[in-house]
């Protein structure tokens, strides 16, 4: 390496030194100047609510299961081969309507035997009948004759027993007759048991018999429960609740099934007895079912009493910032500077909401003013400003206006959810 070659290295190395220095110094100087210019510190815009005060009474989250005003599982009587069949699994079904009809070939032919021996039998009373009237007659005719002195006693003696005799005969015709009708009517009631009928209008279960199928005495066929346009809801109280709980006094249930908003249903009986197991008493109420969209057995949330009403604070759900470490709103007072808001961050705790407003338990007062709308973009002592009032022109297309409909959204989704 030659001597001009090492002097050209060391005079490039020099110049970006001389560079790098030059731009480092010119930096610090902009920085320094930067830092003597004041800049205004940005406001950000809110709606401002006052915290409110409102009638909250404490509840009990329950769980109410729903249930049929009227069911019922249909059985066999008596025994036999199934002939027919008029419904289908899950189809509703009308009062009396046939649903399965057994073979009673048998006992038709037991009728018809039956109602014939009835026949003849009534024709055995026309005859003893008959034999009474003679027997009266021949009767009368010999005690004119022994009044007359034209027989003698014994031959009325005779006579008497005769009749005695036709009147019993008839007496026993009679009874036979009786019996004849009653075990007609034994077979026919043998044959209306082979007939099952609704005895309700409802919806029958899954159906898991045949036509051909065999039926033992006593066998289940199918669930029917009823249907119509209002439903129990049966849920258990703890028994420190039942005070708190009488019949007439309408409770909320709450269900994806029921919708978005809590439901009013109303308590009609309470069990007379507690549970020896849970030391819970249940509770039925009823609950309107119109549209048919409850089913026995889907549960429901339920809220009852669990203390006297009370005096709360409540402020709108979209006031309340929710963090891991606690629940918080902003406070907006009046800053150092005259006109100025400022927001001042406040831990508070939070009790169940009613609708779009939340119970606050601790940590606000009734009136204090709060940042609603946009408290999402706030620090701690962060400068604020109300937007324009509603008539303002350009407000409907304000960024603020923007913002608190996508925070409005925000919150109704995770509500929801």
């Amino acid at each position: 390496m030659t001597r001009t070659t090492i002097l050209a290295g060391c005079l490039i190395f020099g110049l970006i030194g001389a560079a790098a220095t030059g731009l480092t110094l010119w930096k610090r100087h902009a920085i320094k100047v930067d830092a003597s210019q004041q800049h205004p510190e940005p406001a950000s815009t809110i709606d401002v609510v006052t915290a409110k005060e409102t009638t909250w009474t404490p509840t009990a989250e329950l769980v109410g299961t729903v249930l049929a005003t009227q069911w019922v599982n249909l059985s066999v009587e008596v025994g036999g081969i199934i002939r027919s069949m008029t419904f289908d699994s899950g189809a509703i079904v009308d009062k009396d309507q046939t649903l399965i009809q057994l073979d009673d070939s048998t006992e038709q032919a037991n009728l018809t035997t039956m109602e014939a021996s009835v026949r003849s039998l009534e024709a055995s009373v026309m005859v003893a009948e008959a034999r009474l009237h003679l027997a009266e007659a021949d009767m009368r005719r010999l005690t004119e004759a022994v009044t007359a002195k034209a027989a003698v006693q014994a031959d009325l003696d005779k006579m008497s027993a005769t009749l005695d005799e036709a009147k019993a005969s008839k007496t026993r015709a009679i009874a036979d007759v009786e019996e004849a009708r009653t075990k007609v009517q034994l077979v026919r009631t043998m044959i209306a048991k082979k007939v099952i009928k609704a005895p309700f209008r409802g919806r029958v279960g899954l159906r898991n018999i045949h036509p051909g199928q065999y039926l033992k005495e006593g066998e289940n066929v199918v669930m029917l429960q009823s249907v119509g346009e209002q439903i129990y809801l049966d849920f258990a109280v703890p028994q420190e609740y039942v005070a708190r709980v009488m019949p007439g006094m309408k409770v909320m249930a709450t269900s994806a099934v029921l919708g978005p908003s809590p439901v009013e249903i109303r308590v009609t009986a309470i069990d007379a007895t507690v549970d020896n197991n849970t030391r819970n008493v249940r509770v039925r109420s009823i609950i309107e079912n119109k549209g048919d969209t409850l089913r026995p057995g889907m549960f429901i949330n339920v809220r009852v009493p669990s203390g006297q009403p009370e005096q709360r604070v409540v402020v709108p759900v979209s006031a309340v910032r929710r963090a891991s470490y606690a629940d918080h709103v902003f406070i907006i007072g009046p800053g150092k500077e005259p006109g100025q808001l400022r927001a001042k961050q406040r831990f508070i705790k939070l009790g169940p909401a009613i609708g779009d407003q939340i119970i606050v338990l601790e940590g606000l007062k009734v009136g204090e003013q709060i940042a609603a709308a946009g408290s999402f973009k706030l620090r701690d002592g962060a400068l604020v400003m109300t937007p324009p009032p509603a008539g303002a022109p350009g407000v409907a297309n304000s960024k603020a206006a923007t913002e608190a409909a996508a925070e409005q959204k925000a919150v109704t989704t995770k509500s929801g959810t």
